[in-house]
């Protein structure tokens, strides 16, 4: 059954969808676990998107939780703080409430852009990473030509108060290419959650976008001029990593997924048949995608932990 309620992540309450936990609460005798599965949503959307892989995940013994993103939904929607280091320590904050030591973090769309801030920054709390359509150092704005129309001063929120509707309900026509799963009561639920608050997570758009646009200009820049040598970057991502896109995605065309995968030295899943919102157009599929990964971790542990006691064993 699932639950509701909110959690804290640093200064933001979540509004949570969890199943496969009888309780938000950790019990007495209790010790946090790493068997949680935290779900990241990309826009148009909310929490309520991963209603058709919880549960598969759910029954491989995972207990899962789907929090509405920050400025979406029932979720705190403040003015600031959307930036990548701050949402990273929010969501790695969000795995501690929710009990567990480490998460095997999915996301979507923002939602992946989200979970690869949080496995860059604060990768002690990330077991495993799937992204889903979500472009890591990649934008096609052939393709996404909604993005500049988002990052305009003012009019986007008065586009999506007056007509959310209809505007929410485009976009996800447009962007899949299996409708079955956007009914009547799923689309009026994403409507609610674009409609609440559009100042807040047009943030996303005018903090992330802008920062992906001018790193891609910078990398281009430097493939021209040779003699400008690239400073030091991030660490490398040190958890392990799929990727998984439609392969008929018009939003964010596959055409970027090898590259992001090369980005992040991840596993690439392409889907034939559906478009950008995987997790719902094919929805068995990406849990087993996200299955697999976790089983291929749980094995990498035990080994690592047959051979620290192995060593330990010819120590003493």
């Amino acid at each position: 059954m699932w639950r509701e309620g909110y959690v804290a992540g640093g200064q933001t309450r979540f509004f949570v969808r969890a199943l496969g936990s009888p309780s938000f609460d950790l019990g007495e005798g209790e010790e946090p676990a790493d068997d949680l599965i935290l779900l990241l949503h990309g826009w148009p959307q909310d929490g309520s998107a991963w209603r058709l892989v919880a549960p598969q995940l759910v029954e491989a013994g995972y207990r899962v939780a789907c929090p509405d993103l920050k400025g979406f939904g029932r979720s705190d929607a403040p003015k600031k703080g959307y930036d990548p280091e701050t949402l990273a320590d929010e969501i790695a904050q969000l795995i501690r409430n929710l009990h567990a030591r480490r998460a095997i973090v999915v996301g979507h769309d923002w939602g992946g852009a989200v979970a690869l801030a949080t496995a860059f920054r604060h990768p002690g709390r990330v077991r495993a990473l799937t992204v889903a359509s979500s472009p890591f150092r990649q934008i096609d704005l052939t393709a996404a030509w909604h993005i500049p129309l988002l990052n305009l001063p003012v009019l986007p929120q008065v586009a999506f108060r007056v007509a959310g509707g209809p505007l929410t309900r485009g976009a996800i026509r447009y962007s899949a290419v299996v409708d079955d799963p956007f009914t009547d009561d799923a689309m009026e639920r994403y409507v609610a959650a674009v409609r609440a608050a559009p100042s807040a997570w047009l943030s996303y758009y005018r903090t992330l976008s802008r920062q992906a646009l001018v790193d891609l200009a910078v990398r281009r820049i430097r493939r021209r001029a040779s003699f400008l040598r690239a400073p030091e970057g991030p660490h490398r991502l040190r958890v392990p990593t799929a990727v998984v896109w439609g392969e008929e995605d018009p939003a964010t065309p596959f055409h970027l997924a090898s590259q992001v995968a090369r980005d992040l030295e991840a596993t690439l899943i392409g889907i034939p048949g559906v478009g950008h919102f995987v997790h719902e157009e094919a929805p068995e599929t990406f849990a087993k995608a996200v299955l697999d990964l976790s089983r291929w971790v749980e094995r990498a542990e035990r080994e690592r932990d047959r051979v620290r006691e192995d060593d330990e064993e010819q120590a003493g």
